[in-house]
């Protein structure tokens, strides 16, 4: 530690020089202030020792001088036992006020001790300072600092941008400078009961409210409080910021998104209207081929040959598999989640139907069914019937040499329940898991397995107009799981009958 000691005496300088080079501190002297103020231009010391009678100086205008030049801590090393002079010398900045001949050696190094760690940490504490009033300067939200009293102490350049009072007007008003005079007693009374609930130490809250500007117009902002636990009073702080434009963006958003939504649903509409009409438009052709088929048989008698027989054979083969396809079509296009949320299914119900249905296939197959308890969801009865029908229909048409057997199964999983179809049939190769899901997707040769190509991509389009996914998983020769979600019941459903 370096020490500047200011002493005209030779001999008191020579005695307090040995004193602190004996404790370890090195030591320079000077006998003048302007010698003084000449070694002090390269600040190199950590404390100054310093006598306020010099050959070129007098008094506590020693003192101003050398104390005007540095920040380092200056200590008063005087013979004047003089209580107003000392008073005087701490007021205006010095460390401390020691008389000579009335000091300890201990205590002359505790006191350069304590002054250069307390100077230490106050220009520490200065630097933090200024290194947050830039910071909060530089904010690009508004900052507030607030008293226990919720008077505001604190005010950066963006709050003066963002409400147009100067640091100046704002300092010492109540936090109720910014909040419109209808709101005033709301706003901050709501702060401060949220602090008041919350005893956690340096408590937060974040809120929107709606703030003034001085020029009378109101905004809103985003304001996040939070407490200070000082002693024996907190303070808090505050970051706003105005949000006028994300709440116009987020209105426009939300007009954008209902402009849409409203504009699909009508588009839908006009789809399943389509639909409907294209499907009865085709279907009269096709009855009217099927009829005149039936009238060239009624007309032939049966006098045809086997290519005749053959073609005909086609013709109806052909009409039918259309007619089957138009029906897909126009199933696929008029399902939709339509106020779901009001039904309550009980899938087991849903199971003992669909083995009703398949009981021929069934039987003809020997088919074994195993079905764990199913839970209510919502979705249109008719919806899960043609889901369910359509996979345990599919495990029965792709058997394999094994008896068929059919697992159902589902299990919670939030507000879905996750859905298992297991069968034992031919399975799939993997490579072709998400074309399956296609329209018309056809893995096999339609002489071989019949169909449209239709189920799996209406049993998609239920799941997935329901908010939930299906998938596949399988590997040929070792059948497959077909996996898929729909929403729980939920507690706004009307419990009780299915509807």
């Amino acid at each position: 530690m370096n020490i500047l000691l200011v002493e005209d005496n030779p001999t008191q300088s020579k005695l307090t020089s040995t004193i602190l080079q004996r404790r370890g501190f090195e030591v320079d002297s000077a006998e003048t202030l302007a010698e003084a103020l000449k070694k002090l231009a390269h600040p190199i010391f950590d404390a100054i020792l310093l006598d306020l009678s010099l050959p070129d100086s007098e008094g506590m205008e020693t003192f101003k001088r050398v104390h005007a030049i540095t920040d380092i801590p200056v200590i008063v090393l005087s013979a004047q036992d003089d209580k107003d002079l000392a008073l005087q010398a701490v007021r205006q900045g010095a460390q401390d006020y020691l008389i000579k001949g009335m000091l300890s050696t201990d205590s002359l190094i505790r006191c350069l001790q304590y002054s250069v760690e307390r100077n230490r940490v106050e220009n520490e504490l200065r630097r933090g300072q200024e290194r947050l009033r830039i910071i909060m300067d530089n904010s690009y939200d508004a900052f507030l600092s607030m008293n226990s009293e919720w008077e505001i102490t604190g005010w950066n350049a963006q709050a003066q941008q963002t409400f147009g009072w100067t640091d100046k007007e704002a300092i010492g008003q109540s936090l109720n400078l910014i909040f419109p005079t209808h709101l005033k007693k709301q706003s901050l009374g709501s702060i401060e009961q949220q602090f008041l609930n919350n005893s956690t130490r340096n408590a937060r809250t974040t809120r929107e409210l709606l703030a003034i500007h001085k020029d009378g117009h109101d905004f809103p902002v985003e304001i996040g409080f939070f407490r200070i636990d000082d002693e024996p009073k907190p303070s808090y702080c505050a970051f706003l910021r105005d949000i006028t434009k994300r709440i116009e963006y987020q209105e426009e958003l939300e007009n954008l998104v209902q402009e849409r939504t409203k504009s699909l649903t009508q588009k839908n509409e006009e789809l399943r209207q389509f639909a409907k009409i294209a499907s009865h438009d085709l279907q009269e052709p096709l009855k009217a081929v099927q009829g005149f088929v039936q009238l060239l048989e009624e007309t032939a008698n049966g006098n045809f040959d086997k290519d005749q027989k053959e073609f005909l054979g086609f013709i109806q083969d052909g009409t039918m598999r259309m007619q089957q396809l138009i029906k897909s079509v126009l199933i696929h296009s008029q399902i939709g989640n339509n106020g779901s949320e009001n039904y309550t299914t009980d899938c087991n119900l849903v199971v003992e139907e669909v083995m009703a249905d398949l009981a021929v296939s069934i039987k003809d197959t020997n088919t074994q069914f195993e079905v764990d308890w199913l839970p209510h969801i919502n979705v249109e009865h008719s919806q899960m019937l043609q889901l369910f029908e359509n996979l345990a229909s599919n495990a029965i048409k792709y058997r394999s040499s094994k008896v068929p057997l059919i697992h159902f199964s589902a299990e919670e999983s939030g507000d879905m329940w996750l859905f298992s179809v297991r069968d034992n049939g031919i399975g799939i190769d993997p490579e072709y898991k998400e074309k399956i899901f296609d329209m018309f997707s056809r893995l096999h040769g339609k002489t071989k397995y019949p169909g449209t190509g239709m189920g799996l991509a209406i049993c998609k389009r239920i799941v997935t107009s329901h908010g939930g996914n299906i998938w596949v998983e399988s590997k040929l020769g070792e059948g497959c799981i077909f996996l898929f979600t729909l929403p729980a019941v939920s507690a706004k459903t009307n419990a009780g009958a299915e509807k």
